[in-house]
């Protein structure tokens, strides 16, 4: 463990300016790649980027819970350093990463008690059919003839629900004896 050079206090660091005699370098040119706490300004040498993202991630998770919000608890980040620099991956994450776009997604709810489909996520659809057909497909849910949706809990009220669904969907039964007007 060694003790980074002393820093300048500004606003802006410096540490991702795209010009090298402007840019900042906190660790050791020699070193692949350190974990650098601003706090305590220390430098972790770290075997590869891997380790050091998540030692990065743990360390900064745990500043986070351990803020009480105190104007005097000390601020401390955790950086990645690639060679001394800090180190930021060249180009997006995935394609469209950093671009959001609204969508519109479809969950199917019981039209007695409110509860939507869930197991252990909450299954996402594109249209209000295919969220209705799944939960009748593959949650053996049922559907009332007005098209609304009931879910497997079985109480009274859904059990009412399902009993006069069951009579609407029986069609009637012509009468043998009864003539059809044509």
């Amino acid at each position: 463990m060694t003790t980074s050079p002393a820093l300048t206090q500004a606003g802006r660091r410096g540490l991702f300016t795209t010009d090298p005699t402007d840019r900042l370098r906190p660790g050791n040119p020699d070193k692949a790649w350190e974990l650098w706490l601003t706090g305590p300004n220390t430098l972790l040498e770290m075997p590869d980027l891997a380790t050091a993202l998540m030692a990065t991630a743990e360390h900064n998770a745990l500043a986070a819970d351990l803020n009480d919000g105190s104007p005097l608890e000390p601020v401390t980040h955790a950086l990645v350093l690639h060679h001394g620099y800090a180190w930021r991956r060249e180009g997006a994450a995935r394609s469209g990463a950093g671009i959001a776009a609204p969508s519109l997604c479809w969950t199917a709810k019981c039209s007695i008690c409110g509860d939507v489909v869930e197991d252990e996520f909450i299954p996402h659809h594109d249209t209000p059919e295919a969220a209705a057909n799944d939960a009748i497909g593959s949650r053996e849910w049922d559907e009332r003839p007005d098209g609304r949706l009931l879910c497997d809990r079985t109480d009274d009220a859904h059990d009412a629900a399902r009993a006069q669904a069951r009579t609407e969907k029986t069609p009637e039964q012509p009468d043998e004896n009864q003539l059809t007007f044509l």
